[in-house]
């Protein structure tokens, strides 16, 4: 009948025990995650003295004291973190850009057309993989030092503009979701191949461009070790190199300081993540399923 209440059944013992443990682990792994992130938070806000005389996780006397984060952005000495954004940025558009047009040509290359040595050369990329990473530095530092590059932001965009495997495999996947008889139909109205792929199939890999510009954009904005490699010099610094440059043994910056930097680095991530969580789902699970 139409407004009659559904009575709940009372939970069992078992399942109660089970629903209990549910919500413990839950919260007892939101705790984990979380409980950095609020010291962090708490820190730097914090006076020097305050941070070393109190607990890292105690909320600071003072929520508005914003002297760190203003030591952050307008150093005394050194430059600001501004600078270190406009780098990371600056490196972050310029090689997704080239891996996004010559990783998806090479993946059209490797879907569209037959030729000897096809399966070889996309095993050469996986290949590369395998390398560890710690016997390539000083020849990669060699190459780049023979062209110019080294200690130079532009030494990161060639590095991470390469078509790394995983981007190739995403690009080679999609691909097969698009019929060869659109290429065929735009053949016999007299297009090349590269008006079909500019005009047709890259605007219809809209999808997959998304899912690489997210994983790359993570990749680099995290990483550590090739700006510390290959643009270790002051006005080269992304922002993982900054809070190195910070938290380093010879810096006389106060642990507060390090915080309130950490918070302006963490910052983007968090904004971004919240604005776009969906397609962030949706890119990384795009393909898992046909149909």
């Amino acid at each position: 009948m139409i407004g009659r209440r559904v009575r709940r059944r009372p939970l069992s013992p078992s399942r109660l025990a089970f629903r209990v443990f549910q919500y413990f682990t839950l919260i007892a792994f939101s705790i984990i995650v979380l409980l950095p992130l609020w010291s962090v938070l708490a820190g730097s806000f914090k006076t020097a003295i305050e941070y070393i005389n109190t607990p890292h996780a105690a909320p600071p006397a003072n929520w508005l004291n914003v002297s760190n984060y203003l030591d952050v952005i307008f150093p005394v000495a050194g430059l600001p973190i501004g600078w270190a954004f406009f780098n990371t940025i600056m490196v972050m558009v310029c090689s997704i850009t080239l891996l996004v047009v010559f990783g998806s040509m090479a993946a059209f290359v490797l879907d569209r057309f037959r030729f000897p040595g096809r399966w070889l050369l996309l095993g050469a990329y996986a290949a590369i993989v395998a390398v560890p990473g710690i016997l390539t530095p000083v020849s990669t530092f060699q190459v780049l030092q023979f062209l110019g590059l080294a200690n130079t932001r532009w030494a990161l965009v060639a590095l991470y503009s390469g078509a790394d495997i995983v981007s190739l495999l995403i690009f080679i996947q999609f691909l097969k979701g698009i019929s060869t008889e659109i290429d065929d139909s735009a053949r016999i109205e007299g297009a090349d191949y590269f008006q079909i792929f500019f005009r047709l199939i890259l605007p219809m890999t809209a999808p997959a461009i998304a899912t690489v510009i997210i994983l790359r954009s993570v990749y680099i904005y995290n990483d550590f070790v090739l700006p510390y490699l290959y643009a270790a010099r002051a006005s080269e610094n992304t922002v993982s190199m900054m809070l190195f440059t910070f938290a380093s043994i010879n810096s006389t910056v106060s642990q507060a300081v390090i915080m309130a930097a950490v918070m302006l680095v963490i910052l983007p991530t968090l904004i971004a993540f919240f604005l776009l969580q969906r397609f962030i789902y949706a890119g990384i699970t795009n393909g898992s399923v046909k149909g």
